[in-house]
């Protein structure tokens, strides 16, 4: 696939401008669950780009058709949003044959088993959710196993107050522990996963104060 220089110039444009390190976010290497596809299409800012990941703005469907990814990671009202496209007949990506990776926050809604069945009748592709906590960074990730979030820090402890779940982990710079509110409750997995991993999962992740949820229109 051959592209345009002016195409490059306007991909590193959107990457200085959507920067989430202007808005004092975390910048991390994007984790993909699967063995790594050959270009992944990353309708995200937060994450830091490599080989084979580019960067697209949610607007951009026909230089996102032109990139042909085989896997993209998006937030999940970005997703909801793709999917209805597709069953409306308006986006064909018939390059996408890998995975959709969602990303959530506990902000937003959660990932809910009828978004995963609109991406699923949508795309027939695995769909894998990533957590992100409020500065930005990946609280915890899905396995392929789909059986919860698998707490991306070993020194991340997860515990209930009240229903809501609360994070403590060790904050290494500043010697204390951090202690996170999510304003979820979820059910707080310790036994072994399929997967091999042991770490502490979280699953059935409900809003204790919803808000406006995530919808197929919503961008």
């Amino acid at each position: 696939m051959i592209f345009s220089i002016s195409w490059w110039k306007r991909r590193r444009r959107l990457s200085a401008e959507s920067s989430p390190a202007r808005e004092g976010k975390v910048v991390e290497p994007l984790r993909f669950p699967l063995r790594s596809p050959g270009r992944i299409a990353l309708l995200d800012s937060a994450f830091q780009t490599k080989d084979g990941v580019q960067k697209f703005a949610s607007s951009d469907i026909v230089w996102l058709r032109q990139y042909a990814p085989e896997a993209i990671v998006c937030p999940l009202a970005v997703a909801l949003w793709l999917a209805d496209q597709k069953m409306r007949g308006l986006l064909e990506l018939p390059s996408l044959n890998t995975a959709i990776i969602v990303i959530t926050s506990f902000e937003d809604s959660p990932l809910e088993d009828h978004h995963r069945d609109l991406l699923w009748r949508a795309f027939r592709l695995p769909v894998f959710e990533q957590l992100r906590g409020p500065d930005g960074k990946v609280l915890a990730r899905e396995c392929e196993v789909h059986d919860g979030l698998h707490l991306a820090e070993p020194v991340i402890t997860p515990r209930l107050e009240d229903r809501e779940l609360v994070l403590l982990h060790l904050d290494s710079a500043a010697d204390h522990l951090v202690r996170t509110q999510t304003g979820v409750s979820a059910e707080i997995v310790n036994d072994h996963c399929e997967c091999g991993s042991e770490t502490p999962r979280l699953r059935k992740l409900i809003s204790l104060h919803p808000k406006a949820a995530a919808t197929a229109g919503g961008r």
